[in-house]
């Protein structure tokens, strides 16, 4: 069984796990996926479904055609349920409430309650109900305690993939519970290899969308499909750009512009922030592999990417978002000003 049977672009590692256990017979309770954001997380943990209840499996890969894949990757089978910030759960009777509109950040205690009660139904169609966890990084801290009694008394039908980009941000006791498997970004002429084919691409075309996605597929696939995505990058990486050199009343104006969107843009607020980790992350590789001075030293490059982990930590335990950002621009590494394009140059291998 190839990773390309299930229709993965870099993940040979993780799709082998999986693939051992099922043919063993010995597959886990609890997955853990982890791995940055684009990455193919939660690909892969359809890919899982699929081959668990697929009506034409053909040597151990899901068809991808059948009404039951293409139930699964369009989010409607009954038997799986996704788990995330904004989800349902039980508050107020079984209409269910909805949290998409309140603002959430976290994923709520209510919403695990939920989870209880359906893991002890009986599954509909499928042998196991399935439930795929969205950020469990993001867990309000008591639904991850609350969490705990599933995972270490799981019904024999249910299966539970949760998906992570900060593995540190877990409970302890909830990561021990799972197995983990690593997702990495692909190499760069890999990345850029696979986009060609998956996409029709030019080579420049391709090697921008690969080096602009950090080497992960899912976001280049997302980016070429939605050019608001790619434009919103784009503009961040150069905001990135020009407030490395800027004084503090620039920083304080862009802080509070970025603040005002919070409550009603927050994805692409934290799209922001993930692009400018990853410039960020740049200038450390840079700072720790180019002889000779560079525009900021490692410790520099490090206290910034501190920095944007916190201020993510603090926007999603919902602090002041002005007051979060400003704290952000105080603690950024203030750079001299860049020539030409050597801080967009690809340092992926």
């Amino acid at each position: 069984m190839t990773t390309a049977a299930w229709n993965m672009h870099g993940q040979a590692e993780p799709v082998r796990a999986l693939r051992h256990a099922l043919d063993g017979g010995h597959l886990s309770h609890a997955y853990l996926l982890t791995g940055p954001a684009g990455v193919g997380k939660a690909t892969l943990a359809r890919r899982l479904a699929q081959t668990l209840v697929c009506e034409s499996l053909e040597d151990g890969a899901p068809c991808l055609e059948c009404r039951t894949c293409k139930q699964i990757e369009a989010g409607t089978y009954p038997d799986i349920e996704h788990i995330a910030i904004g989800g349902v759960c039980d508050e107020g009777g079984p209409a269910h409430k909805d949290h998409s509109a309140d603002n959430s950040t976290r994923i709520r205690i209510c919403q695990v309650r939920r989870l209880e009660r359906v893991a002890n139904l009986a599954p509909y169609a499928a042998p196991r109900r399935i439930f795929i966890i969205d950020t469990a990084d993001d867990f309000q801290r008591e639904a991850a305690h609350a969490l705990l009694k599933t995972l270490e008394e799981p019904p024999s039908s249910v299966l539970l993939i949760l998906l992570a980009t900060d593995i540190d941000a877990l409970l302890p006791t909830v990561r021990s519970r799972c197995q983990e498997i690593a997702l990495h970004p692909m190499p760069y002429a890999e990345l850029t290899a696979a986009l060609r084919e998956s996409f029709e691409l030019d080579e420049i075309t391709a090697a921008r969308l690969a080096r602009d996605a950090h080497g992960r597929y899912g976001l280049a696939h997302r980016m070429h499909t939605d050019p608001s995505l790619a434009m919103l990058r784009e503009t961040a990486l150069a905001d990135c750009e020009r407030l490395a050199a800027a004084g503090r009343n620039e920083r304080f104006d862009y802080a509070g512009t970025v603040a005002s969107r919070w409550s009603r843009e927050r994805a692409s607020v934290l799209e922001t922030l993930d692009a400018w980790r990853y410039w960020w992350r740049d200038r450390l590789h840079e700072a720790a592999n180019t002889p000779g001075p560079t525009r900021c030293t490692a410790a520099e490059a490090v206290r910034a990417l501190q920095a944007l982990t916190r201020v993510r930590e603090h926007l999603m335990a919902n602090t002041y978002p002005q007051l979060a950002m400003e704290a952000m621009m105080l603690d950024l590494p203030t750079l001299a000003a860049a020539h030409g394009e050597e801080s967009r140059a690809p340092l992926m291998v």
